[in-house]
């Protein structure tokens, strides 16, 4: 007989999941395996596109509750209540919801059907899940739109998984999948595969740039300002990231982002969260949750660091840790060069396009 599953331990781990995309190997989480949601990578659980394209289309609640829902033994339990109250709903005549219960579900049509005969057990274990999927034992409305919302999840072509690297030019690659999240604790050891903040130690480097490079979106920021730094040496504005609350330029704000199209003329892109989004998506690189990463939030706290200043109405490398990366620093300099070309790639077609 196998042993039941503790459901705070697994709601722990899928959260953690969710949050940093892989964990150490978990015998509790092997039925997600099956439904591609994760995969298991030497000894890592590591989240698919499949998770990863789910977490755009559901709050982080619904999303860690759909999950826990595709438990085969759950699942069924749910499916079968289902559809007894649906037997219900059409011996009274309701004919409304009878629709709405056939109309909703087209997913688990085939898995109702095989199993409305038999005697589905309502096990202590499946009972465990309850409070955390549904707050309380489930009703037939609350059962239903779990079921909708599982429906979104749409299976997809994994992407192949590298190593990370040590530095911007191996990390920032097709196929890696980045944290969205902005405010996420360091890890004391970085991940296998996917890019979240951690302690960086790989490379002895300086404690600014160590800072930086220990995040996504402050290494991300820094080598987007090195671009710019790069257009107005050869003689012409490329980019900028300027305010849009411009009474108080230094409280956090969204922030827009601006490019200088090859007639010369300024415009402006949108947002730079939505930049940042459509880049990675453009480049696939995989962000997870699927959101754009709220890296106007980032910028400011960069200023707070001393490490982005506000000048001439624009966002830009602070002066002292600007000559910092140009004097003396390895990695940001020197190994973040294609990365910053595929930056510049982008940008170049915004300028040749817009």
């Amino acid at each position: 007989m196998r042993p039941l599953v503790d459901i705070n331990e697994l709601v722990k781990s899928l959260n953690s999941l969710y949050d940093y995309g892989e964990i150490k190997n978990n015998t509790d989480l092997q039925y997600l395996i099956g439904q591609n949601f994760i995969r298991l990578a030497e000894d890592r659980l590591v989240i698919t596109k499949k998770w990863i394209k789910f977490s755009g289309k559901a709050s982080r609640e619904d999303f860690i509750s759909s999950l826990l829902c595709f438990y085969p033994p759950l699942l069924l339990k749910l499916l079968k209540k289902i559809y007894e109250e649906a037997c219900i709903i059409g011996q009274r005549g309701d004919s409304k919801a009878l629709y709405e219960f056939i109309d909703s579900i087209p997913e688990f049509a085939e898995t109702i059907l095989n199993i409305r005969d038999e005697d589905v057990e309502e096990t202590e274990e499946v009972k465990s899940f309850y409070q955390a999927v549904f707050n309380g034992y489930p009703q037939y409305p609350s059962i239903l739109t779990k079921l909708k919302t599982m429906q979104l999840a749409e299976d997809t072509e994994d992407m192949e998984l590298s190593l990370m690297g040590n530095n911007p030019n191996e990390i920032w690659v097709k196929g890696r999948m980045i944290t969205s999240s902005v405010n996420l604790l360091k890890l004391k050891d970085k991940n296998k595969y996917a890019f979240t903040p951690y302690e960086y130690n790989d490379v002895p480097v300086e404690e600014p740039v160590k800072e930086v490079l220990s995040y996504p979106w402050k290494t991300f920021l820094t080598i987007l300002s090195m671009v710019a730094l790069e257009y107005q040496t050869a003689g012409f504005e490329g980019l900028s990231i300027r305010p849009t609350n411009h009474t108080n330029y230094y409280i956090t704000q969204p922030l827009d982002f601006y490019i200088f199209n090859i007639k010369g003329r300024e415009v402006r892109v949108g947002e730079l969260n939505d930049f940042v989004y459509e880049f990675c998506m453009g480049n696939d690189m995989y962000l997870f949750p699927d959101k754009p990463p709220e890296v106007d939030e980032v910028v400011f706290d960069m200023m707070n660091e001393q490490k982005i200043d506000f000048k001439d109405g624009e966002y830009v490398l602070n002066e002292r840790f600007r000559d910092l990366i140009y004097s003396k620093d390895i990695i940001i300099k020197n190994r973040s060069r294609k990365f910053k070309n595929t930056l510049k790639d982008y940008i170049e077609k915004l300028r040749n396009t817009l």
